[in-house]
């Protein structure tokens, strides 16, 4: 069997242009699961917010206690100059990480139309305020359903990849 020079062109015409197709969607792929991993770090940074400021307020503690101890006293079996870095930088991590949410909380709250303040309430009430309010108080204070507090919170937490990781958050079509 013998393929002709137009045959083989259009054989290759069609290959290049489904070898093309399917580096595109893979590329489409790709930016939704970079767009999925963006909202669930900013969801699982918000869920864990509390916790992270609770462990930097006991680190404060732990160490006021340390510097009134003296060397003598510390069980130099169990401490060693790596693990005091390693506490350290797990602190200062911490720090950063508690400033920069709340950097980016307040940088949301500003970027709101007065409209759009009740999704920031809403989210503040749920993740980042001292206390911890559960959907139902939230619908009671803002007084709404508590569909509506879900819908809400969904709405600020899609708005907030762009204010977390900039022009990396914006999906550009092609």
């Amino acid at each position: 069997m013998h393929i002709t020079e137009k045959q083989l062109k259009l054989i290759t015409q069609t290959a290049s242009q489904e070898a093309i197709k399917a580096y595109k969607e893979e590329i489409k792929q790709q930016e939704r699961e970079r767009h999925d991993r963006r909202l669930h770090n900013i969801k699982l940074l918000l869920r864990n917010y509390r916790s992270l400021v609770m462990h930097c307020e006991k680190l404060e503690t732990d160490l006021e206690k340390l510097q009134d101890t003296s060397i003598q006293d510390l069980d130099i079996e169990t401490i060693s100059l790596e693990s005091i870095e390693s506490i350290k930088q797990s602190k200062t991590k911490t720090i950063a990480m508690v400033y920069f949410i709340r950097g980016k909380m307040e940088a949301y709250k500003q970027s709101c139309s007065k409209e759009e303040l009740k999704y920031y309430r809403v989210l503040e009430k749920k993740y980042t305020s001292k206390r911890k309010y559960t959907t139902r108080e939230i619908a009671e204070i803002e007084h709404i359903e508590e569909r509506t507090v879900r819908r809400y919170i969904e709405k600020a937490i899609s708005d907030l990849p762009v204010i977390f990781f900039g022009v990396d958050a914006i999906k550009f079509n092609n």
